[in-house]
C-alpha cells in the first residue's frame, strides 16, 4: 500500500494527493534527507527570484544563440563532442594527433607512384623536370659570350631541344639573372605542365593526398588558434626546468581518459624504448587501477615513504653529570 493510499484514510483525499505530491517534488532536491522541516522553511521563505530581470524571464533556452556565437568566436574551439576542447586541439602535434596517419598515408601513395614510375617525368635522371631544373642551378647549360671588342661578357641558358623549358634565355651581364629567365620564361611552365598532367591521369591518389594534406593542416591551424586564445607565448617560456610538477601529477593525469586527453597525449609522446617513458606509462595505469579498485571499496595504500632514518649528530657533553650536578647543590 501507497503512503497515498495510506494517507488518504485518515484526511481528506485531495489533502493527501497534494502531501504526497509534495513529497514528490522535495524528494527531488539533492541532499533533502539530510535536513529538516524549520530549516527547509526558513530557507525557502527566503529564496530570491528573478523579479525584474525580463530578458532573463524571457528566455527559452538554458544558453541563448548569441551567448553560443559569442563565445565561439571568442574562446577556443575544440572536437571533442559538441566542441568540447581537447588537450590535443592545443599541443596535438607532439602526440601525432591527426598528423602521424595522414602522413603515413601520403607516404604509401606516394611511393607506390614512385614504383610505378608515374613521377618518372619530373624524377628521370636524364630529362626529368626536376633533374633538368637542378642542372639549370648547377650551371650546366649556361654559356657565356665575351665580346672581342668590348671585353663585357655576357650569360645565355640554352636548354637543348627535347628537354623540359627547351631553348635560349638572356642574354644577361649576369648569370644567374640568365638562369632565372630560364625558369620563369621555361621551366616553371613546363613544370606546372607536367604536374598537371599526372594529377590528371591519378584523380583518386590527388583527392586523398589532398585531403591528408587538409586534415593536417587544419590540426596546425586549430593548435595555433587555440594556442593564441589561451595566452600562451613560447617567447615567455623558460627552459632548463624541471618536470618535478609533472612527475607528481602523472596520477591524476592517467584518470584522463577521453579521447585526446591528457593520458592519451602523454602516452604518445612517452619513448616505451626507455625506462623512463615505461615509467610514465605505468604511472597512469597504476593511478587507473587504484581508481578501479577503489570504487569496489577496496582501498590501497602502496605509497612508499622517502623518508629514511638518519644519525643523530654528536652535539657534545649537554648534561650533568652526577658528580657535577651535586656539586651544584645550593644549600
Amino acid at each position: 500500500m501507497s503512503t497515498y493510499s495510506q494517507l488518504q484514510t485518515i484526511i481528506p483525499a485531495d489533502q493527501a494527493l497534494a502531501s504526497k505530491a509534495l513529497q514528490a517534488g522535495l524528494e527531488q532536491v539533492k541532499n533533502i534527507f539530510d535536513t529538516d522541516l524549520p530549516s527547509l522553511a526558513n530557507a525557502t521563505s527566503n529564496l530570491e527570484s528573478n523579479v525584474g530581470l525580463d530578458d532573463i524571464n524571457a528566455l527559452a533556452n538554458p544558453l541563448p544563440a548569441n551567448v553560443v556565437t559569442f563565445y565561439q568566436q571568442t574562446l577556443a574551439l575544440g572536437t571533442g563532442v559538441r566542441g568540447l576542447l581537447l588537450l590535443t586541439d592545443i599541443i596535438g602535434s607532439i602526440a601525432g594527433n591527426n598528423i602521424t596517419d595522414p602522413f603515413n598515408n601520403t607516404t604509401v601513395i606516394l611511393n607506390s607512384m614512385t614504383s610505378a614510375g608515374n613521377f618518372n617525368s619530373l624524377t628521370n635522371s636524364n630529362n626529368g623536370v626536376y633533374t633538368v631544373m637542378a642542372n639549370c642551378i648547377a650551371g650546366n647549360y649556361t654559356v657565356a659570350n665575351t665580346d672581342p671588342d668590348t671585353g663585357n661578357t655576357t650569360y645565355t641558358v640554352v636548354i637543348p631541344a627535347g628537354y623540359p623549358g627547351a631553348g635560349t634565355y638572356g642574354p644577361s651581364n649576369v648569370a644567374n639573372a640568365a638562369i632565372a629567365n630560364a625558369f620563369t620564361g621555361g621551366l616553371n611552365p613546363a613544370m606546372q605542365s607536367t604536374v598537371g598532367t599526372i594529377v590528371a591521369a591519378h584523380p583518386a591518389n590527388v583527392a586523398a593526398t589532398t585531403a591528408y594534406f587538409d586534415i593536417i593542416s587544419n590540426q596546425l591551424v586549430t593548435q595555433n588558434a587555440n594556442l593564441a586564445a589561451a595566452g600562451v607565448n613560447f617567447t615567455y617560456l623558460v627552459g632548463g626546468q624541471k618536470p618535478w610538477s609533472m612527475v607528481t601529477s602523472l596520477g591524476s593525469y592517467g584518470l584522463d581518459v577521453t579521447e585526446g586527453g591528457q593520458a592519451y597525449v602523454l602516452q604518445s609522446v612517452a619513448n616505451t624504448n626507455t625506462q623512463g617513458g615505461q615509467a610514465i606509462v605505468s604511472s597512469m595505469i597504476e593511478a587507473r587501477n587504484q581508481a578501479r579498485l577503489s570504487t569496489a571499496g577496496i582501498q590501497t595504500d602502496i605509497t612508499i615513504s622517502d623518508q629514511y632514518p638518519q644519525p643523530t649528530a654528536n652535539l657534545g657533553t649537554v648534561q650533568y653529570t652526577v658528580a657535577q650536578a651535586s656539586g651544584q647543590k645550593i644549600i
